[in-house]
């Protein structure tokens, strides 16, 4: 008997409404996947019990907003699993960290950042080092210039279908993005829909002590300007039979189109989720969910199938597992 929960077409259709705009009512999605509000409500409620929906998030643009994405990789040493935890534990409670992993394969713990500036991520940095460094064996560093949220790819034939909603299903920010400014308002509306997407504007409002015309208002704002580029469900790869892996990939010296043709192809592979562009020793990052291993390695030996002159060198590790993901700095937790 699988250990993992069986997604049937009416979850499916349900999951890719979500991933159009988690913020739509149970009448909404309903409509869309053509099934009443209330098995909308119980079947949301199912996922999420379940640990398919872990919950439901905002992504939002912080590249808009001053903010830069960087990423330390660890490998390490004499660490048991006691240390990991601690490791793990100490990233988790960071304020600057937006998703910390434990991983097997060339590094042991990947953490991202979401700092400033490259001076405030290396003081964040050089205190992780000076706690751990009898642990650490190896280090490195990741900047990120471009980053993709894709659907996963058993939602995307379900979206293409009809995409109704306002925002787009795939969505991308870079660092090369006009910057906006926001005040403590909206700044306190992000931290509070990052982790809760689906909270009402009712709700929000009376958490600020504000009135919902005024939240409503704000939202639309910095969905207008691109600083809040999605509202999503949060999946759980393991919860549905997948691992989570992570290539890191060398590039030769090719032409930009041919860099192109490259990051556009990694974002139809079947089971990526974050195709990235980064500043590194490496020059891209993809992630993939897949049912397996083997899966894991034909879909790295088609790539390099298609791109031998782009890839020097594959790195990968496999996430076993995540302390965190959370899109915006500062942001509050899943609310009950």
């Amino acid at each position: 008997m699988a250990d993992y929960y069986h997604l049937d077409a009416k979850d499916i259709k349900l999951l890719a409404a979500l991933d159009e705009d988690a913020r739509q009512s149970n009448n909404e999605i309903g409509r869309k996947a053509r099934l009443s509000k209330e098995v909308v409500k119980y079947r949301i409620d199912r996922l999420v019990e379940t640990g398919v929906i872990l919950r439901f998030h905002t992504v939002v643009n912080y590249f808009k907003l001053g903010m830069m994405k960087f990423k330390l990789y660890l490998r390490l040493a004499n660490a048991n699993k006691e240390k990991l935890e601690e490791i793990g534990e100490y990233f988790f409670s960071h304020k600057k960290t937006e998703w910390v992993a434990l991983t097997t394969g060339r590094w042991d713990i990947v953490v991202g950042f979401i700092a400033h500036n490259v001076n405030e991520f290396d003081d964040e940095v050089q205190a992780a080092l000076e706690l751990f460094s009898p642990f650490i064996q190896e280090k490195a560093m990741s900047t990120t210039l471009h980053l993709i949220h894709l659907p996963r790819s058993f939602l995307r034939k379900e979206i293409n279908k009809k995409v109704s909603g306002h925002i787009s299903p795939t969505v991308y920010h870079t660092l090369q993005d006009p910057q906006e400014k926001i005040d403590d308002v909206d700044d306190s509306i992000l931290k509070i829909i990052a982790n809760n997407a689906r909270m009402p504007v009712t709700e929000i409002a009376k958490r600020l002590k504000t009135t919902s015309r005024i939240v409503q208002y704000r939202l639309r704002e910095m969905e207008r300007k691109d600083i809040i580029l999605a509202y999503r469900a949060h999946l759980a790869p393991k919860a549905m039979g997948n691992i989570f892996c992570k290539a890191l990939v060398y590039a030769g010296q090719v032409s930009k189109q041919r860099l192109k043709n490259f990051i556009n192809y990694t974002s139809s592979l079947e089971g990526a989720v974050w195709p990235q562009r980064v500043m590194a020793a490496w020059d891209f990052e993809l992630d993939l969910e897949l049912e397996s291993y083997e899966a894991f390695q034909n879909a790295l030996l088609e790539l390099k199938e298609k791109f031998p002159d782009v890839i020097r060198n594959i790195e990968f590790c496999i996430v076993s597992k995540e302390f965190k993901l959370d899109l915006y700095p500062g942001c509050l937790p899943k609310l009950g």
